[in-house]
């Protein structure tokens, strides 16, 4: 990576810049950009109006990692009292796309014969238009209730008395300290 100068030898400005490729390929893209009309940078101004002749190219160092190349970068610029070439365009820029909307050529409209949906099938809300079912209903539900209700009492006390066997044989092992 270079940090270079181009030097305006009419006005003795500096502009400072970097590269990764040759200081000479780079000056050449400077003075191919400068004769387009789309750069208005100062340096592209400063060539259209005094002439790439009236500008003197030189290196001012090379960096080998990009935080060398900053620190060369701010030197050349406060030595010089330079003017940033970082940022300046060198290529054209892409023409942006305009959407272009299509109108779509309206066809006259074709009446088509309504097709008959089939009827949905009825489904039940949960009544049964009869007391005497549905009090069935409500009994079943509340046996099955207070059948789960059985069972997870009877699960319950299957593991206190699990939990008490267990207690009751470790306090028959006695404590291993009284064996000592």
């Amino acid at each position: 990576m270079i940090v270079f100068t181009i030097t305006n030898d009419v006005t003795d400005e500096v502009y400072v810049g970097t590269t990764k490729v040759s200081i000479e390929e780079r000056w050449k893209q400077y003075q191919e950009a400068a004769k387009l009309d789309h750069t208005a940078a100062r340096l592209y101004k400063d060539i259209r109006d005094f002439g790439a002749k009236s500008f003197s190219v030189s290196e001012y160092a090379v960096a080998f990692d990009r935080e060398d190349q900053k620190d060369l970068f701010d030197e050349a610029m406060e030595e010089h009292q330079g003017i940033s070439l970082v940022g300046v365009k060198t290529t054209v820029p892409k023409p942006v796309k305009v959407a272009v909307k299509k109108t779509a050529v309206k066809k006259p409209a074709v009446k088509k014969a309504p097709v008959k949906k089939p009827a949905k099938e009825k489904v039940s809300s949960g009544r049964t238009n009869s007391a005497a079912k549905e009090r069935a209903i409500k009994e079943a539900i509340s046996e099955e209730k207070a059948e789960r209700e059985t069972q997870k009492l009877m699960k319950a006390a299957a593991e206190a008395q699990e939990m008490r066997d267990i207690m009751a044989r470790l306090d028959n092992r006695g404590s291993s300290l009284k064996k000592r």
